[in-house]
């Protein structure tokens, strides 16, 4: 297994009880610079590793390959305006991404502003963390020289520090856009018949407990997923609905990227560790990439008894407690991750992050809310 399997959104801080829980980081094109612009804040390997997929792999393969272009402008978005939602356990990446340029005028690459939240529920991400990027973000378009945006991000940061949660590592489990999403699945039931019948289809090798999507050596595997927003207004109430139903049904130690273009109708959400060409999803339409509601599958008698197991759970407008896909409860594959998540913490190359910081402390905290069992609401 690679570091990113083993230590990205699952860092050993653990060790640094005194450290801050949320960092700001920025990277891409500004007119302040006359290329890339200097990397700021990448003080975790979390944040390293969302650089290097996203912006340094991902978008520049796209660009460089001229992915979008050769696919032609009716399948394509012709801006980036995206809101991100990376999560495994309790810790999550959230960001924005925007179409930007260099001071020489040049418009291919974005810009993003990243934060990586330990520790931190949803309910946080959405009233304090976004809010704060979004008037970082506003700032930074107005600012000239690389001194403001330095200045202003170092400001969001210590105000998202003064704000940020000091609870439990097992944050619980948000009910953010989750309303609305079971009552599109109880509305639609043959569009949700038909997530479950890919999802049985598609990502076996992410299921509970099986792990051959990290088991070779090199980059691990990825499933690429499109969805329907479901009417959710809010983006990352949008990304916070599949996320999390999908973290009901997989294993619960798979990292989760959501990627949300705040001007259309779907969610795509990036299962495992990116390929560079995952990242296609940024400017595809649905001509190019469908959701995966508008497949016309035949849906035979197992998806309908798998997608039965869940349905109390939406009727009562909750997140399934138990998978469909291997019939177990979310307690049991929540303790199963922690304790394989757990262990792989203690491998691999120490991050960065343990690097720059001291501390002292044990290991003993679930990375996981598992106080409610099966009866949360």
């Amino acid at each position: 297994m690679n570091d990113f399997v083993e230590q990205f959104l699952n860092e050993d801080w653990e060790d640094f009880r005194d450290a801050p829980r949320l960092y700001v980081a920025a990277f891409g094109k500004h007119p302040a610079w006359n290329d890339h612009m200097d990397d700021i804040g990448l003080v975790t390997g979390s944040l390293v590793s969302t650089r290097r997929i996203i912006y340094g792999s991902g978008i520049a393969s796209q660009i460089e390959s001229a992915a979008w272009e050769k696919v032609g402008a009716d399948k394509t978005v012709p801006t980036f305006d995206h809101v991100l939602l990376w999560r495994r356990g309790s810790e999550s990446v959230v960001g924005r991404i925007w179409s930007s340029r260099d001071g020489k005028g040049r418009a291919l690459y974005p810009m993003a502003l990243v934060v990586h939240a330990i520790g931190q529920r949803l309910e946080s991400l959405a009233s304090v963390v976004m809010p704060e990027l979004l008037k970082a973000e506003a700032k930074a378009l107005e600012a000239k020289t690389p001194g403001p945006i330095l200045a202003l991000l170092n400001e969001a940061q210590e105000t998202m520090r003064a704000r940020a949660e000091a609870g439990p590592l097992g944050v619980p489990d948000s009910t953010l856009g989750v309303a609305a999403w079971t009552g599109w699945a109880l509305r639609e039931p043959t569009a949700f018949e038909r997530v479950i019948h890919h999802l049985r289809g598609h990502v076996g090798d992410f299921l509970p407990e099986r792990r051959t999507w990290c088991a070779a050596e090199g980059v691990a595997q990825s499933r690429t997923l499109r969805f329907p927003r479901c009417g959710v207004e809010n983006p990352l109430e949008a990304l916070n609905a599949w996320i999390s139903f999908l973290a009901t049904q997989i294993d619960p130690a798979v990292p989760l990227l959501g990627i949300l273009h705040r001007e259309f109708d779907w969610v795509d959400v990036i299962v495992g560790e990116p390929a560079a060409n995952d990242l296609f999803v940024l400017r595809a339409n649905t001509q190019a990439v469908p959701m995966v509601t508008d497949i016309p599958y035949q849906i035979g008698g197992d998806t309908h008894t798998a997608a039965g197991l869940v349905g109390a759970d939406l009727a009562q407008r909750r997140l399934p407690t138990r998978s469909a896909l291997n019939g177990r409860s979310l307690v049991e594959n929540r303790e199963a991750a922690d304790r394989w998540l757990s262990r792989s913490r203690g491998a691999g190359t120490r991050g960065l992050f343990g690097r720059l910081l001291s501390g002292g402390g044990g290991r003993s905290s679930s990375r996981f809310d598992l106080t409610k069992g099966e009866g949360r609401s």
